[in-house]
């Protein structure tokens, strides 16, 4: 069965999720953005892309109304995450969330843990399932298999490790901004290799700095601890640097697009390589396919996405700031 799929703000990262949903066998059937003249762009750009014919709107109701979609990707600023989820769980429409779940500068961090809170009330009331941008889990089996071939098998998690840098489009970001907008990601990761682990508080170490954001903590569970430990870095030039790994064993991640245009990833170790699809396009993909009842699994479930975000709030309180 082919979803029907729409996208809520499709001009920046949203544009490439139309795309690996088309990619993944589902109909783009429809996106809604700000304005009629920006839309159309967009519709032009979608078509270009990957030959996009649905409709847009500027009405997120009256496009659920007339599409009535069975999934709804949500690319939107993330201060309008919980107004529009909201909105699709009230019409029984399955979820793919952009990172953070949520989050509004102009509240309190308690405020935006009950925003947090609310959306994953709204998704548990219905049938509708959530799952959040944050997809560096997805590649985790794919890591993991190489992982094995290198050291001969899988061993206790006993460290996980990752340093993420943008180079943005829209200029530098500073400070928290920087938080705000990478550390749902090793976050996700770290929830992905240790499962039901939490954090112990009593460890934890965040600095929030003009350039680079740092933070580490112990996860424990099943009677065992493991070092968890990330750097988040703006930079203004150059390639960013996305290397993740746990034990030592340390991969960096390269974007490319194949002959045929389609961007996928590799994992790059001392020389040696593992092709892969685009993470995003495989939590895309395996959406699609849990939710057809084909296999497939949700990479950050909404019960993840919450404490993600809880987490994300816990260490910013937390963090120092050095002048």
């Amino acid at each position: 069965m082919a979803l029907k799929v729409a996208i809520v703000g499709a001009r920046g990262i949203g544009q490439h999720h139309a795309r690996w949903h088309h990619l993944s066998g589902s109909e783009v059937v429809a996106f809604v953005g700000q304005t009629q003249d920006s839309c159309r762009q967009t519709a032009q750009r979608l078509k270009d892309y990957f030959g996009f014919e649905g409709r847009f709107y500027t009405n997120l109701a009256h496009m659920l109304e007339k599409e009535k979609p069975d999934v709804v990707d949500i690319c939107s600023p993330f201060q309008l995450h919980r107004t529009h989820a909201e909105a699709v769980f009230r019409a029984g429409c399955h979820v793919i969330c952009e990172k953070p779940l949520c989050w509004d500068l102009d509240k309190s961090l308690d405020e935006i843990v009950s925003d947090g809170e609310a959306v994953i009330a709204a998704s548990e009331a219905g049938p509708g399932k959530i799952v959040m941008s944050a997809q560096y889990p997805a590649s985790i089996p794919i890591y993991r298999d190489f992982y094995i071939q290198e050291r001969g098998q899988w061993d206790d998690v006993s460290s996980v490790f990752m340093e993420m840098e943008v180079n943005g489009r829209k200029g530098p970001k500073f400070g928290e901004d920087i938080w705000i907008d990478l550390a749902s990601h090793p976050l996700s990761l770290a929830l992905g290799f240790l499962p039901g682990y939490e954090i112990d508080w009593q460890s934890a170490h965040c600095e929030i700095a003009e350039r680079e954001n740092r933070a580490r903590f112990e996860m424990v569970g099943n009677g065992q601890r493991s070092v968890v430990e990330f750097v988040l870095r703006d930079i203004d030039d150059g390639v960013p640097v996305r290397r993740f790994g746990v034990n030592d064993f340390l991969v960096d991640w390269h974007g490319y697009a194949d002959a045929e245009g389609i961007y996928r990833a590799k994992l790059v170790r001392e020389g040696r390589e593992v092709l892969c699809n685009d993470f995003m396009h495989i939590l895309i993909e395996d959406f699609a396919k849990y939710i057809c009842g084909d296999g497939g699994q949700v990479w950050v479930s909404g019960e993840q996405a919450l404490n993600n975000l809880k987490y994300q709030i816990m260490l910013l309180q937390r963090a120092e700031r050095p002048s």
